[in-house]
Parts: C-alpha cells; sequence; structure tokens
C-alpha cells in the first residue's frame, strides 16, 4: 500500500493536469510495477536486455559504464521523478544502474512507450524534460572537464553528494570518490588533505565531514 501511495503520488506530481481518471494515470498503475532497490544493489547490468524504463519514486540511483579495460566511470546520479534515458534508446544496456541509497523505482515497460508517445502529450513533455536534464547534466560535466581543476570538481562532487545524502557527514571513501571522479585514489587524498588544511572539511575513516 505504502509503494502504491507513492506512486500515485509521483503520478499526481509529474502529470498535474490529470486526474485520477485520465487514461496515463490508469495505465501508469495498470502497466508498470514498482520495485524496491537496496543501497549498492543493481537494477541495470551493462549489455542486460532492456524491457523497462526506470523512474525513481524514492531514493538515488547511481548510473556507471566500464570503459575498454574494464573500469567503472561513474556518468550522473539519478533522483526523484528523474529516468535513464539512455534505456530508452538500446536494446541492451550500455550502463550499469545501481541503488546508491535505498530506493524504489517504477519501471515502465518499453513495449508501452511508443503508444505512451502517439497517446499522451504529458507523457511526451515528460520524456522531452528528462532528455533536457540530460543533456544539461552533459554540458556541465564537459565544462567541469576542460575548466575546472581536480580540487574543484571534488569540492562539487561532495557537496553534491551532501545535498543527495541530506547530510554534511559523508560515508564514502577515498577510492569510492576517485572512482566516480575518474582519477586515482592518491590524488583524491591529496587534495582532500589540502581541503582539510584549508578548514573547509574534516577527514575520519572512510569519512569525509563537511564544514
Amino acid at each position: 500500500m505504502k509503494m502504491q501511495n507513492l506512486l500515485q503520488q509521483f503520478i499526481q506530481i509529474s502529470f498535474p493536469n490529470t486526474d485520477k481518471n485520465h487514461p496515463i494515470q490508469k495505465e501508469f498503475l495498470e502497466y508498470g510495477e514498482v520495485v524496491e532497490i537496496k543501497s549498492g544493489e543493481f537494477l541495470i547490468d551493462l549489455n542486460e536486455e532492456m524491457n523497462f524504463v526506470p523512474i525513481v519514486t524514492k531514493g538515488v540511483l547511481k548510473v556507471t559504464r566500464e570503459d575498454e579495460e574494464g573500469n567503472e566511470i561513474f556518468l550522473y546520479y539519478l533522483e526523484y521523478g528523474e529516468t535513464c534515458t539512455i534505456s530508452m534508446m538500446y536494446q541492451e544496456s550500455a550502463v550499469r544502474v545501481s541503488a546508491e541509497e535505498d530506493a524504489l523505482v517504477y519501471k515502465v515497460p518499453i513495449k508501452i512507450i511508443d503508444n505512451w508517445m502517439l497517446r499522451f502529450p504529458e507523457w511526451r513533455d515528460f520524456v522531452m524534460k528528462a532528455y533536457k536534464v540530460r543533456f544539461d547534466g552533459l554540458l556541465k560535466a564537459i565544462d567541469e572537464l576542460a575548466f575546472k581543476k581536480m580540487d574543484e570538481r571534488l569540492l562539487n562532487y561532495l557537496h553534491k553528494l551532501s545535498d543527495i545524502k541530506e547530510s554534511k557527514e559523508l560515508h564514502v571513501s577515498h577510492s569510492e570518490i576517485a572512482l566516480n571522479l575518474n582519477t586515482s585514489r592518491e590524488v583524491i587524498s591529496r587534495l582532500l588533505k589540502q581541503l582539510e588544511k584549508l578548514g573547509t572539511v574534516t577527514l575520519g575513516r572512510n569519512k569525509v565531514i563537511l564544514k
């Protein structure tokens, strides 16, 4: 019942110009399903057949992929109301999606997507906004790589993680930060020590506290 209530709340927020009698609201409840993903668990793995589009209704998901040598590369987070647009573009997943924290995910069957795009302008708007969010995120990532030093990227990452966790105390290892920023653990450790000397953070065992 709790999952159903969360889904209904999400539908009302996402499609504010519709009511419970609108076909899109009825079909959301009829065709999709809500699944619970525990922190660290995979929702989608690399090369997995894509038969659904995930929409986050609670919690946070992390999207990554692998390079040619098998090294994992962090791409972006998915938060409340967001979807992985990449899942609409490939028959086999080009990314890995896992739970950054416990999450509830609504799974829209791929087979219904084209039908909804034709019938529901509300769904088309939702999808186009999702693509815009991802494109804006891509531009921001390119700007960070091209114009910002690693210490700036590190601080931006920590503040973003703090917003997601809703806490200034971040339980994250230097290795995990390095993985998400596509750099070495040694570089991250050195920069974190510099930030600690500046009074920007306090360091603990697998813990970073933002001031």
